[in-house]
């Protein structure tokens, strides 16, 4: 089994373990300090009414919030790979009593998400990580998006910029909403994968 497996399995007892402590640990209310919920959603420019993807939800730490963005006209989907995330942050939902947030078990590189279905994309945290092609990730993106859909993404690496997601996706860098990256897939030309 690679460490990729293993990271992302239940089948590892203490790999399990390790990431039941990390969901409690980027739920804890002391992280709101530094990684304020509000503001970065905020920063994002969610409308009510839209329909968003929320890649690698893990704990749910920004869901509440999109959640309240979209209002009760729109659907926010919360996806992340862990089986483990997914399970617990369907607790969560139900616990908060959110009816427009749907948890699902996805590979952000392949989703389930029909063509051109999305609003807007919520990538918060994810980027960069070592198990993430960010080639096969702009390219999934870009085909799930609406035209002119956006995609907020969100690091705490100082110097990442979205250059990688740029080259290999029709997108726009937007400007800046600090410390939130806006790109707009761009509508007039379609993707050749």
């Amino acid at each position: 089994m690679s460490w990729k497996d293993m990271l992302f399995s239940e089948e590892s007892k203490k790999s399990a373990k390790f990431y039941q402590k990390l969901l409690r640990l980027l739920d804890s209310p002391a992280r709101k300090k530094y990684n304020n919920p509000d503001k970065l959603i905020e920063n994002a420019k969610i409308e009510k009414g839209q329909v968003v993807l929320e890649i690698g939800c893990g704990s749910g730490f920004f869901t509440e919030e999109i959640s309240k963005r979209v209002g009760t006209t729109g659907t926010v989907y919360a996806t992340d790979i862990h089986p483990i995330a997914v399970r617990e942050l369907k607790e969560k939902v139900k616990l908060l009593g959110l009816t427009n947030v749907v948890v699902q078990c996805e590979d952000a590189l392949h989703t389930t998400f029909p063509e051109q279905s999305i609003d807007m994309i919520v990538l918060y945290g994810v980027v960069p990580a070592p198990v993430i092609s960010l080639k096969d990730l702009a390219k999934e993106m870009h085909r799930v998006l609406k035209p002119d859909g956006v995609c907020a993404i969100w690091t705490v690496a100082p110097f990442w910029r979205p250059t990688t997601i740029e080259r290999y996706a029709d997108f726009t860098r937007m400007k800046r909403i600090y410390p939130v990256f806006r790109l707009k897939k761009n509508s007039n030309i379609s993707l050749q994968i």
